[in-house]
């Protein structure tokens, strides 16, 4: 057993053009500038760079302060990963919680804490994770002297920064999350209640040596514990990248965040087919170069975390971003196979949701995640290409769900015969390369469609043909009003919702997809259960939102009429016993 302080894993998150990787680029001086070479100038992918305190000591010159500071830290480095914003952050997670031991977060500080910086912060929040503010582009504040600190500028321009500076401590407080500028912190306790705001303009490499101090600082002196690591342990590390590299063959691009990989070694990469490969051979990127834009790498025999390393090996071909990597022996194999095999990567949240293909399996989260806080239900979201079977089940959904019979499309090709199927069966499909506009053009698309009428319905259940009491429940229904189809959600008169409609199925026993007032058919609802929430006789509703129920009454009839207003006075006798109940 060999403990040692490994380097702490930082993220780097904000919204669109606040300058996330311009900060980097800043960090590695390597003025690279990778936005230009990114999609929309919008980092799409992830990639990492370690940063030595070496680096950081050249960094901050001859600043006698700041390299007295630097001679006390037992933490060694940093290694940065650069993400596309909160959404790439979700897909850097282990078994719920999150890789990065700290994050820096990018503000525009001339415009404030906008959308992705929010989403951010919450995810922040969920996962524990400390952070330190950057409040960019201080450079294009009148008057601004790149020379000067902050606090040394001229009046009027002081004036402005702090005005803009205490408007952004407001939006942060108005999310429960107390900030103060950074020189205000006294003692390390100051960090327990507050987060560290760094002005800085990432561009000008201004103010660049303090944000990184600041970081150090934090590591050094509360997650020491965190970061020791028994660096003999079998390594444990996550994709974030899977790629072809000329001269070499299939490569993978891993952030280790424990233990050891040694070449020679057997690894197992998770997926809904778990692969077992041997380690070929393990590439370092230069210090402070990052891994995606390297051109050449130093081969080693191992690797300690935390560190990114690309990893030569047979069988990666399905090897996907954001799937977990372990190390393992002949004898645990199989175990590590069956851990593995439990992070599929593969999401559905909902019966009736949308379609999501990506490029890589680390996207795939993202994705949901995203669309879930929009209120987007998911089908199925999945790493790979667009195939016939989706356009199928996107077909399917779209028949009775216009605005969720559609496939979101990041970053992967749609082949000729699945084009030709699409346009066949009039599928709407969200593609693109930038993951925030996809999703912005779908919000205009569905705020577009034409306000449709949902199926309204009232049935009453026929007590002589119950067929099945629950799991799930099957009884022949009499439609009152309206019309049943599958896939509808139905609640009872208390207003309670008793599940969804599985099948539906004509005399002849011929499944049939929907059914109108005055037939009577056998129907099964999947967490229905007769003489529970489904009384015999007893009469079910087609369960609305609040949302759906308003402003449809003019593409409604007088009998459909009449049911809304019994739903509507259900739900809300509903809300009533529920606000009784907390008071």
């Amino acid at each position: 057993m060999a403990i040692i302080i490994r380097n702490p894993i930082v993220v780097v998150v904000g919204h669109v053009d606040h300058g996330k990787t311009t900060l980097l680029d800043a960090i590695r001086r390597s003025r690279l500038i990778v936005t230009q070479k990114e999609a929309g100038r919008i980092t799409q992918h992830i990639g990492a760079t370690n940063i030595t305190l070496e680096h950081i000591a050249n960094l901050c010159g001859n600043n006698q302060a700041y390299q007295n500071f630097i001679k006390n830290l037992k933490v060694m480095g940093l290694l940065f990963i650069d993400t596309p914003g909160h959404e790439a952050f979700m897909a850097l997670r282990k078994r719920g919680s999150s890789i990065a031991d700290l994050a820096i977060v990018v503000i525009d500080i001339n415009k404030g804490v906008e959308p992705q910086t929010r989403e951010s912060l919450e995810i922040l929040k969920n996962f524990k994770v400390p952070f330190v503010i950057a409040a960019n582009k201080v450079d294009a504040i009148t008057g601004w002297d790149l020379n000067e600190k902050f606090d040394n500028q001229q009046p009027d321009t002081c004036n402005e920064f702090y005005t803009k500076f205490y408007d952004i401590i407001g939006q942060l407080n108005s999310r429960n999350i107390n900030a103060d500028i950074f020189t205000n912190f006294k003692k390390p306790d100051d960090y327990k209640e507050s987060f560290a705001v760094v002005p800085i303009a990432a561009i000008a490499d201004y103010g660049i040596k303090d944000l990184l101090l600041v970081l150090m600082g934090i590591a050094n002196k509360f997650l020491l514990n965190k970061l020791e690591i028994d660096s003999d342990t079998p390594g444990e590390g996550m994709i974030l990248e899977a790629r072809d590299v000329t001269g070499i063959g299939r490569t993978i691009d891993v952030i280790m965040y424990n233990g050891k990989i040694s070449k020679g070694d057997t690894i197992v990469i998770g997926g809904r087919e778990p692969i077992a490969t041997k380690v070929k051979n393990l590439l370092l990127s230069p210090e402070s170069e990052e891994m995606r834009l390297a051109k050449k790498f130093n081969a080693t025999s191992e690797a300690i975390a935390a560190c990114g390393i690309k990893i030569y090996a047979e069988n990666l071909k399905d090897a996907e971003g954001g799937m977990p990597v372990y190390v393992c022996n002949d004898k645990t194999a199989e175990e590590t196979k069956a851990k593995a095999k439990t992070e599929t990567g593969e999401i559905s949240t909902s019966q009736h949701g949308v379609i999501i293909r990506t490029d890589t399996f680390g996207a795939v989260e993202a994705f949901a995640y995203l669309l879930n806080r929009e209120g987007i239900p998911v089908k199925n979201a999945r790493a790979g290409r667009v195939t016939k079977e989706d356009v199928i089940m996107t077909s399917s959904i779209a028949e009775t769900d216009k605005k969720h019979g559609v496939i979101f499309v990041f970053n992967v090709d749609i082949t000729d015969d699945v084009e030709n199927l699409i346009y066949e069966n009039n599928i709407k499909i969200f593609k693109g390369e930038v993951i925030y506009k996809i999703i912005e053009e779908y919000k205009e698309w569905s705020r577009n469609i034409k306000k449709e009428a949902p199926d309204i319905a009232k049935i009453q259940v026929i007590s002589r043909y119950i067929f099945r009491a629950k799991n799930p429940a099957v009884a022949g229904v009499k439609i009152l009003t309206g019309k049943i189809t599958t896939g509808m959600r139905l609640m009872n008169a208390a207003g309670e919702l008793v599940g969804s409609i599985m099948r539906i199925e004509a005399k002849k026993g011929e499944k049939v997809s929907s059914a109108r007032a005055g037939e009577e058919v056998p129907v099964s609802i999947d967490k229905g259960e007769i003489g529970k929430n489904i009384d015999k006789d007893g009469i079910l509703y087609s369960f609305l939102t609040f949302e759906e129920t308003s402003g449809i009454e003019d593409l409604l009839n007088e009998e459909e009429m009449a049911v809304l207003e019994e739903i509507k006075q259900i739900k809300r006798e509903t809300v009533s016993k529920k606000t009784t109940n907390v008071r």
